[in-house]
């Protein structure tokens, strides 16, 4: 069996970013499973893996384009402190998991003035080259109940 669109991957994965620093993996964890082919797994890695089998491996550089997008300057916002409920206690740096009406995301800190609190709602890796090693583990045909829980699900 083949990686291909309504397949659910089943993967061990490195991440690492463009000076080869560490940024996630499955090592030592639970491999990682996704909906091959409906956009909850980076482009560039689903591109890797099409077509391949199980127990292949790939190892590719991805460009921002199919990784995490590229930086989108419009996405340093300001906010009030208010908007934060539970924290008082906000510094420069701090990472939240946020969902509004352009779906989940994570915005950082920039800085913190008073009641003003710049953040960027760009993802992290956003605007990075990242490198990623993927070992397919397993491969299934997903019933269609299964389709449909995983494009309500997000990773």
């Amino acid at each position: 069996m083949k990686v291909e669109k309504d397949h659910i991957i089943t993967i061990q994965y490195i991440l690492k970013d463009e000076a080869g620093q560490l940024v996630d993996t499955s090592t030592g964890e639970e491999p990682l499973e996704y909906l091959h082919g409906h956009g909850l797994m980076l482009p560039g890695v689903e591109k890797a893996l099409g077509g391949k089998s199980k127990g292949e491996s790939v190892a590719v550089w991805i460009d921002p384009e199919e990784g995490f997008g590229k930086r989108n300057e419009e996405n340093i916002i300001e906010l009030s402190r208010l908007d934060f409920e539970g924290n008082p206690e906000i510094e420069s740096g701090m990472e939240f998991d946020i969902e509004d009406d352009d779906g989940e995301g994570i915005i950082t800190v920039l800085s913190v003035d008073g009641d003003t609190v710049l953040v960027d709602r760009n993802h992290p890796l956003a605007g990075k080259k990242l490198y990623v090693e993927a070992e397919i583990i397993d491969i299934k045909k997903a019933e269609k109940w299964e389709i449909e829980g995983w494009k309500h699900h997000t990773h």
